[in-house]
């Protein structure tokens, strides 16, 4: 559905759902919801790290129940006493409209109408402030204007990582005048405090890898450009080995990639990391990492580690897409070439890496606290004890 479809379609939503306004909205009801499209795995992201913060803290107090597109790949989570509804069936609508809370990371809000009495909270999926959303980009229309104002009015608690994301994203793009909560990410809590043991031993594991063994995480963003991105992973192995270190490439997609896309990974050593569950994990166990305008560059800032923005298709990608902040004053090098990548890596200095993050960190303003969850906690603890 086109950006039209989806703005006409909640209208007819308002419509189609008013029966369900008779039914009574339950306290201690909580529906969690990941992003949905794409091939990324749904219980994951802000919303999973915040589900599992709420059944450990307080086992029992609340209805717990995941909105997912396929409920047997999750079954296993009904052990722990979450209820699966499947996505757009009638029986999802009534879940939603009876839930007192209800926390996503951007799906649902655009175009559901919630009731008056619920409580959305919304984490967003991205830290920082990096490429622009839709209606931040060149050629917005009024669909995209639609939906923003309509997001805008179904959220009463908007989650932001730093004063620049609050200003330029969350009250510009999303045009949303309510509460934000500068705490910070809930799936950001471990890196920024830096207990990363459980997540780098579960990556090993998964892959089978020594504790010797260097990994090297590629995660571009996706992008429908008319430049080619192609990066030839047994050959930075090949360099990163020259000092007898071993190194592993893992390539994790963004979830709406596909084969029209113009970005492609060379090699026979190149592992996949795109059905991992947990993107937190990769960068807990990443040595290093590679990206270009994604925004797990604010996340991966946290560890202090090298990460290098291999970006072909830059003057492409502003024209089409841009920034909400110039992409010379992110923290990271920029590389347009595989030669300029490489020469960037050689020339790697630990301090001149830590200091640069760290001015990035007090230009945008960070809010991450380590704590988020524990936040978050509290305030629904107030919502649903009214």
């Amino acid at each position: 559905m086109n950006t039209y479809g989806k703005a006409l379609f909640s209208e007819f939503m308002k419509v189609v759902l008013l029966p369900f306004h008779l039914k009574k909205i339950k306290e201690n009801r909580i529906v969690f919801t990941g992003l949905t499209g794409g091939t990324s795995y749904e219980y994951s992201g802000n919303p999973m790290y915040l589900c599992e913060y709420l059944m450990e803290q307080d086992p029992g107090k609340y209805e717990i129940i995941w909105a997912v597109s396929d409920p047997d790949k999750y079954r296993f989570l009904e052990k722990k006493g979450i209820r699966l509804i499947k996505h757009f069936t009638w029986e999802s609508f009534g879940w939603l409209l009876t839930a007192k809370v209800i926390v996503s990371n951007g799906s649902y809000a655009p175009w559901f109408p919630f009731r008056r009495h619920q409580y959305f909270i919304n984490t967003w999926h991205g830290g920082g402030a990096y490429k622009r959303i839709e209606n931040s980009k060149p050629g917005a229309n009024w669909a995209t204007r639609h939906r923003a104002k309509f997001c805008a009015e179904n959220i009463d608690l908007f989650i932001s990582t730093c004063k620049v994301a609050t200003k330029e994203l969350i009250r510009g793009s999303f045009c949303y005048a309510g509460e934000v909560m500068e705490a910070g990410m809930p799936r950001n809590d471990f890196l920024v405090r830096q207990e990363l043991k459980a997540a780098e031993e579960s990556v090993r594991r998964y892959y089978q890898l020594d504790e010797d063994t260097k990994i090297l995480l590629y995660a571009p963003t996706y992008r429908h450009g008319s430049t080619e991105v192609v990066l030839d992973a047994d050959s930075l192995l090949e360099n990163l080995e020259q000092n007898g270190e071993k190194w592993v490439f893992l390539y994790r997609a963004h979830r709406y990639q596909d084969a029209d896309m113009k970005l492609r990974v060379n090699g026979k050593r190149v592992l996949p990391a795109s059905e991992y569950p947990d993107m937190q994990q990769l960068l807990a166990a990443a040595d290093m990492m590679l990206t270009d305008y994604s925004s797990n560059i604010w996340d991966y800032s946290f560890l202090y580690r090298p990460c290098f923005l291999y970006a072909p298709d830059l003057e492409e990608y502003l024209e089409k897409t841009g920034f909400y902040v110039d992409i010379h004053q992110w923290p990271f090098p920029i590389a347009g070439t595989q030669e300029e990548l490489w020469h960037l890596i050689e020339e790697y200095d630990e301090q001149d890496n830590r200091k640069k993050i760290e001015e990035h960190h007090r230009m945008m303003g960070n809010t991450e606290t380590g704590h988020a969850c524990e936040e978050i906690r509290r305030r629904i603890a107030e919502v649903c004890g009214k």
